[in-house]
């Protein structure tokens, strides 16, 4: 009777072994469940940044006004609803130092924010950081309430301040 021994250890190089073609195949697969899980992942990353980039970008520009600025200090760059839509952001970016500052010291005359497409407003302002030192070309904000729902994304606001309007600003 004769009796044949199997070989112990991994087969020898270049031979094609069931066992070795199901240890390759099963790296093979891990690996590619790997990449795939990454491809997912940095494509939900890619994904979830260009719906923020878009939320930053109404598709038109903040309209302006010479005269709001040169009497005001300041350029109006953003209107924004936020805080699960009961606050809104009006962001601005300071021309001139001196005058942004008296614009942003008027705690008792805040800027009015009317709706465009709606009969509401809402002046219910927090100031930021009162009394602090502006820089000219920084960007300040001004955070209000969203009385009753007075502005939402996707419309347009008119922003009144001393007898000066700024119309047609969208709102993100």
């Amino acid at each position: 009777m004769t009796t044949t021994t199997a070989p112990s250890g991994p087969p020898p190089a270049g031979t094609d072994h069931p066992s070795a073609r199901a240890g390759r195949d099963g790296r093979a697969r891990t690996a590619l469940a790997v990449l795939a899980v990454l491809l997912v992942a940095v494509l939900g990353l890619l994904g979830a940044r260009a719906l923020r980039a878009g939320d930053d970008d109404p598709g038109r520009a903040v309209p302006q006004s010479a005269e709001m600025e040169t009497a005001l200090g300041v350029r109006i760059s953003r209107v924004a609803v936020v805080g699960d839509g009961g606050l809104v952001t009006m962001s601005y970016v300071v021309l001139d130092v001196d005058k942004a500052s008296r614009f942003q010291a008027d705690t008792k005359h805040p800027p009015v924010l009317r709706s465009e497409a709606r009969d509401e407003s809402t002046n219910r302002v927090s100031v930021m950081r009162q009394g602090h030192i502006n820089r000219a070309g920084a960007t300040y904000y001004f955070v209000y309430q969203n009385t009753r729902g007075a502005l939402r994304a996707g419309e347009d606001v008119t922003i009144e301040y001393g007898g000066l309007r700024l119309e047609h600003v969208p709102v993100l």
